[in-house]
């Protein structure tokens, strides 16, 4: 496979991806999910964001964003939050944020942050400009809260049943958004049942795949 042929297979999942988060959600509106990912792309550059990261604790410097779009304070607070410094949220912090807006809301704003950040970083990584913003989707949210859920000593509620890795789950409150995830997961590494095959026939082996999530992994803090 060439390398013209890779990046337009990448292309492709990107593409269907950014889409997804113009369209309703499980509680948030297309206008919302896509004022979201805006809000990730100022956290970069926000004074207050800056201002915490160089800080030895974020708690330590005080000051509120400025609520932008469809988004109240405590969303853009969120995104901010977990798009500028994820490796130091604490537990404290999130129950304070879930106070205001619900556990299902919050748990939607940190993965559509996450995607967001995760699409973005790809145009990074191929070297070119961020893609425009996908135009919002008109329609409502489903607002449905899924059967199985509930306290597995995480920071939400997740599936009770422990069928999946934790990483699978921990969006599990909010399927739709859940369900791009997994999208963005298959089509870009784990392909399905692929991933139980200890051998891959691709253009990078199993072992160097794994190499270099190990190593993201690492450099991005992240908890798993």
């Amino acid at each position: 496979m060439t390398r013209s042929s890779i990046i337009e297979l990448i292309d492709v999942a990107l593409s269907r991806a950014r889409q997804e988060l113009g369209r309703p959600g499980d509680w948030l509106s297309g206008r919302q999910r896509v004022d979201v990912w805006s809000e990730v792309r100022k956290s970069r550059s926000d004074p207050l964001d800056i201002a915490r990261r160089v800080s030895l604790s974020p708690f330590a410097v005080d000051g509120e964003h400025c609520a932008s779009g469809t988004l109240d304070e405590t969303m853009v607070e969120v995104v901010h939050r977990v798009a500028s410094d994820p490796g130091r949220l604490t537990r404290s912090w999130a129950e304070n944020q879930i106070a205001g807006i619900g556990e299902e809301t919050y748990t939607e704003l940190v993965g559509v942050t996450a995607l967001a950040t995760a699409l973005d970083t790809a145009d990074l990584a191929l070297g070119r400009p961020r893609t425009a913003l996908p135009e919002p989707q008109s329609g409502e949210p489903s607002r449905i809260r899924p059967d199985g859920v509930g306290d597995v000593g995480a920071w939400v509620s997740q599936e009770l049943e422990k069928a999946r890795a934790n990483v699978s789950r921990t969006l599990s409150l909010v399927p739709e958004t859940l369900s791009t995830w997994h999208m963005l997961v298959n089509d870009l590494y784990s392909r399905g049942n692929e991933f139980f095959d200890l051998a891959w026939d691709r253009a990078l082996s199993r072992p160097q795949v794994e190499l270099l999530a190990a190593r993201t992994t690492v450099l991005s803090e992240c908890f798993y």
